[in-house]
């Protein structure tokens, strides 16, 4: 590896913004061009890091996917070059997917209704891909069901526990995703695996269900609603209204103690 003449003489902390204002993959390309660039990151990952996770989609959760492959702790800066690499690695998965599900499922959906095009699309016809916020629900959804697949069955529970109820609609959704997820290889044992963490899952949310609201689960798929297809309905911009209604039980008996909304549903944009 060179070191170009070019950057010898470019001070650190010039160095470290321009490393910042880049994307991951950006980043780590630019740090392979010579040696000097390279050993500036290495010497202050942490700090390019905090400018760097910015521009990272889920950075969040990008980074407790992380922690659960054995990295550091979600809330630390202690990163490595190493842990940044890992990093890459995984939202190329991630975007890779996306890709996939471009191509095979996005396009495919038919809205007969103008009115939902109106309200949710600017009056034009739905778009061949997913829309920011409906990318953020499928890297969100996808990282934590990547996660899942990691973790044992005590560790699933406890994160079960952390999750609302729509988080929970989102996931069953993404265990059914029909490609492989993270790292998972075609072999008949990881599809055991994805069909017991559907299962888990789908028992889960019958049981969160029914203990928030006293009600039976009520089904919000692909199959069970119109106008969705193969198997997903919870991840696009038209659904969310159907969603919520049903993830916060709008038809409570009035008699009844209320839940309150944010007990079930997130207030935050699915883009934060």
């Amino acid at each position: 590896m060179y070191t170009f003449s070019g950057f010898a003489h470019i001070p650190t902390e010039v160095l470290i913004r321009i490393y910042g204002e880049l994307p991951l993959p950006d980043a780590l390309h630019l740090a392979a061009t010579c040696r000097r660039l390279r050993q500036v990151l290495i010497n202050n990952t942490p700090t390019i890091y905090k400018r760097l996770r910015r521009k990272m989609p889920c950075e969040r959760h990008a980074r407790v996917l992380l922690a659960d492959q054995g990295g550091p702790l979600p809330h630390s800066l202690s990163v490595t070059l190493g842990d940044l690499l890992r990093l890459r690695r995984n939202v190329g998965i991630v975007e890779k997917a996306i890709e996939v599900f471009d191509r095979d499922i996005t396009p495919h959906i038919r809205i007969p209704l103008t009115s939902v095009d109106d309200e949710f699309y600017g009056g034009k016809p739905r778009p061949l891909h997913l829309t920011p916020t409906e990318r953020h629900r499928f890297t969100w959804s996808y990282y934590q069901v990547w996660s899942l697949l990691l973790l044992d069955q005590p560790s699933r529970q406890q994160r079960y526990r952390s999750m609302l109820l729509k988080h929970m609609y989102l996931i069953y959704e993404m265990v059914d995703l029909d490609q492989p997820i993270g790292d998972e290889p075609g072999s008949s044992q990881a599809d055991e695996k994805r069909c017991a963490l559907f299962q888990e899952v789908s028992e889960y949310l019958q049981f969160l269900y029914h203990d928030i609201h006293g009600v039976d689960y009520i089904d919000f798929s692909g199959q069970s609603v119109s106008m969705r297809t193969r198997g997903h309905a919870a991840i696009w911009d038209h659904c969310q209204p159907d969603l919520k209604r049903i993830v916060c039980y709008q038809w409570r008996n009035s008699e009844k103690k209320p839940v309150k909304e944010e007990d079930v549903w997130e207030h935050t944009t699915d883009e934060e």
